[in-house]
C-alpha cells in the first residue's frame, strides 16, 4: 500500500468508485469538527478550553503505553527455509497515484514494490517516482520471518529520513521495543535522539496492511472491528488503528469490499479524515485501490504539502 498519514495528523503507507455516485468519498467532517471547535471555545470562560488544546495536541502525543502484559512477543526465526513467508509476494508490484476523485487524468506518481529473499530474510524496496522516473520517495523494508526488523524512509523531495527499528529487550528476549529516529535533513539523522516506544502486537507499516486485512478478512465481512498500533515515523510514534467494513459494491466488474481505517480515538477521528480501501471480496482479497494519505508530497507556492490521493494496483 501507500505510505499512509492521517488527514492533519501527518502520518507518513504501502485509489473512485463508480458506485452511489463515488461510495469511496470520504464523509464530510466539517459539520462535526466546526461543532466540536465551537463546543470547547464556549467552555474557555470556564477554563475547559484550555483544556481542549492540552486534548488537541494529544494528535501528536503518543497514547498511553499498553500495559506490560500486552507486549507482542518476537516472531520465531526457525520458520522452514522452503516456506512462503507472508510479505515475500508478489516479488514485484506496481501501482500508479493520481489525485483524488480522479484517475483519468496525468498521474501524480508511479510506485513499485519489489521484495526479494535470503534465507529466512525478506527484503523489500518500495519506489515512488514522478511520470517521468525521478525519484520522490523511498522505503526499504526488512522482515525477519514474518516478523518486522527495520523500516526506512527516504522523503527525497524534503530531504528528510527516518527509521524504525524492533530490537529485543535486554531483560526479556520475548518481549521487544521500537527504535525511532528520524530527521528534516537526512544530513543530520544519525546524530539525531533516539525514542524508543513498546512493541505490542499487530503494530503495522504501510507495507504490512494487505496481508493484516487478508489476515482478518473473516472478521472483518462479518462487520466486526479490527484494531492495530501503525508506525509513524516523522512523528516517532505508534498510533491506535481500527479496520471496518464499509459496504460492499462492484468495482470494474468484480465484487469489492470497501474498508474503512480510522484512528481508535474519538477525538482524533472528529478531526481527521479516514483512509478507504477497495479490496477483492474473493481470494486472494488483494486491496486494488487505496484512497488517502500516501508518501510522496506535491510542491505549493514553494512549500511541500502532504497528499492525499488514489492509488490503483497493477494486480
Amino acid at each position: 500500500m501507500e505510505a499512509w498519514a492521517l488527514g492533519k495528523y501527518e502520518l507518513a503507507v504501502s485509489h473512485p468508485i463508480a458506485v452511489f455516485s463515488n461510495p469511496m468519498k470520504p464523509p464530510n467532517l466539517t459539520v462535526r469538527r466546526a461543532v466540536l471547535v465551537w463546543v470547547m471555545f464556549w467552555f474557555r470562560i470556564e477554563g475547559v478550553f484550555c483544556l481542549w488544546l492540552g486534548l488537541v495536541s494529544a494528535v501528536a502525543v503518543p497514547e498511553p503505553a499498553p500495559p506490560a502484559e500486552s507486549h507482542s512477543e518476537i516472531a520465531p526465526t526457525n520458520c522452514s527455509p522452503t516456506a512462503t513467508l507472508t510479505y515475500e509476494n508478489p516479488p514485484v508490484l506496481s501501482a500508479t497515484i493520481y489525485r483524488m476523485a480522479s484517475t483519468s487524468g496525468q498521474p501524480l506518481f508511479k510506485f513499485k514494490r519489489t521484495a526479494t529473499r535470503s534465507g529466512n530474510r525478506i527484503h523489500v524496496l518500495r519506489e515512488f517516482s514522478y511520470p517521468d522516473g525521478k525519484p520522490a520517495a523511498r522505503e526499504r523494508v526488512v522482515y525477519q520471518d514474518n516478523a518486522l526488523v527495520h523500516y526506512e524512509l527516504d522523503e527525497l523531495q524534503t530531504g528528510a529520513k527516518g527509521t524504525a527499528d524492533v530490537e529485543q529487550v535486554s531483560a526479556n528476549r520475548n518481549k521487544a521495543r521500537i527504535l525511532f529516529h528520524y530527521s528534516k535533513n537526512a544530513s543530520t539523522y544519525s546524530s539525531t535522539a533516539a525514542k524508543t516506544e513498546p512493541l505490542v502486537s499487530d503494530t503495522l507499516i504501510n507495507d504490512m496492511v494487505g496481508p493484516f486485512l487478508m489476515a482478518h478478512w473473516d472478521q472483518l465481512v462479518r462487520g466486526e472491528k479490527v484494531g492495530c498500533r501503525f508506525i509513524v515515523v516523522p512523528r516517532r510514534e505508534t498510533v491506535g488503528f481500527t479496520f471496518r467494513k464499509e459496504s460492499e459494491t462492484q468495482w470494474h466488474g468484480r465484487e469489492v469490499v470497501i474498508v474503512r481505517m480510522e484512528p481508535s480515538s474519538m477525538l482524533i477521528s472528529a478531526l481527521v479524515d479516514p483512509l478507504h480501501f477497495v479490496v477483492e471480496k474473493n481470494a486472494p482479497h488483494h486491496v486494488l485501490e487505496y484512497n488517502g494519505r500516501t508518501t510522496p508530497k506535491l510542491s505549493s507556492n514553494g512549500h511541500w504539502t502532504d497528499l492525499d490521493a488514489v492509488t490503483i494496483f497493477d494486480w
